[in-house]
């Protein structure tokens, strides 16, 4: 992989690091647990549960995310970045390109 092709893959992890800790760092009423006392109908209860709990799964997979991420901007700096974790040939650039936090190719991925 060219130096050009490794620091357009690390700005695209640091676009998505920062688009992500924004939305994490956002205060969502939607993921607040509804009252008890607050007189709302049973349904519409049930929906707000529903959406907390949906709200929260999509904040554990940002966090998970987000993880691998900076994982990606480790390997880039310990220079093992776009190797395959399995069979240690390099990963496509597409690849790299769409799945910045990849860390095996598409031949071990199947």
């Amino acid at each position: 992989m060219t130096p050009d092709q490794l620091a357009h893959i690390r700005s695209i992890i640091d676009a998505r690091i920062a688009e992500i800790e924004t939305s994490l760092a956002e205060d969502d009423p939607e993921s607040k647990p509804v009252a008890p006392d607050v007189a709302i109908g049973r349904l519409s209860r049930l929906d707000s549960m529903q959406a907390q709990q949906m709200n929260l799964a999509q904040q554990r997979r940002q966090r998970e995310e987000l993880e691998h991420l900076k994982n990606a901007l480790e390997r880039m700096d310990k220079g093992s970045y776009g190797t395959c974790a399995y069979c240690l040939s390099p990963i496509a650039y597409e690849r790299l390109e769409a799945m910045p936090d990849a860390v095996i190719c598409i031949s071990c991925a199947r």
